[in-house]
């Protein structure tokens, strides 16, 4: 059990230290050299958690991607309207996206990596078809109970993520320009009402 725990810690430390780094140098000014010095632990340590830089920052944005996925409870689709539903996602996240804000910007990164790197992209477009694939879920009840406008729901989920990466995109250019939760909404009733 030790073992158990020293390993989950140490591999935190990684997560914690790659974070740092990868906020104040930006993903390809990092070494796992100098994430394993601000960990404090070596080399060794790092490959027997992450064979590679590229699998860190892949994990890193996984447990960033749930803790924000967290925040969006499904057994609400019961409760609630289905644009309300969407509409209460903005403020749900923004807590999320504060949290992780230096995290974003490497996200975007990500993004623009993924253009060139054909093993980095089959992994972020396996995350855009799971993005696409759960709005076109919700879209499809809205249009089913009436509170979506009729709309496409494989376009809808396309420009919801558009927006998505927009929004994300002027917030970190300009974060005190506009309220984006108020944004994102407005955006939302754009699209599918």
């Amino acid at each position: 059990m030790k073992q158990v725990l020293r390993s989950k810690n140490t591999k935190n430390s990684i997560l914690k230290a790659a974070a740092i780094c990868f906020a104040e140098k930006g993903y390809d000014k990092t070494d796992v050299d100098e994430i394993c010095r601000k960990a404090n632990l070596t080399k060794g340590a790092f490959y027997h958690h992450f064979s590679s830089k590229q699998e860190l920052f892949l994990n890193m944005l996984d447990q960033w991607v749930k803790r924000v996925a967290g925040k969006l409870d499904l057994n609400e689709l019961k409760s609630v309207s289905t644009l309300d539903l969407l509409l209460s996602i903005p403020e749900k996240f923004e807590p999320a996206f504060e949290e992780v804000d230096k995290q974003l910007q490497i996200f975007l990164q990500l993004y623009i990596k993924a253009i060139s790197d054909e093993d980095l992209n089959r992994i972020v477009l396996k995350s855009y078809k799971e993005f696409l694939t759960f709005f076109k879920a919700i879209i499809k009840k809205g249009l089913r109970e009436g509170s979506i406008k009729k709309v496409n729901p494989d376009d809808a989920a396309k420009i919801l993520f558009s927006l998505t990466i927009g929004l994300l995109m002027q917030g970190l250019l300009n974060p005190k320009a506009e309220d984006w939760v108020e944004l994102a909404r407005k955006s939302i009733l754009m699209v599918l009402k």
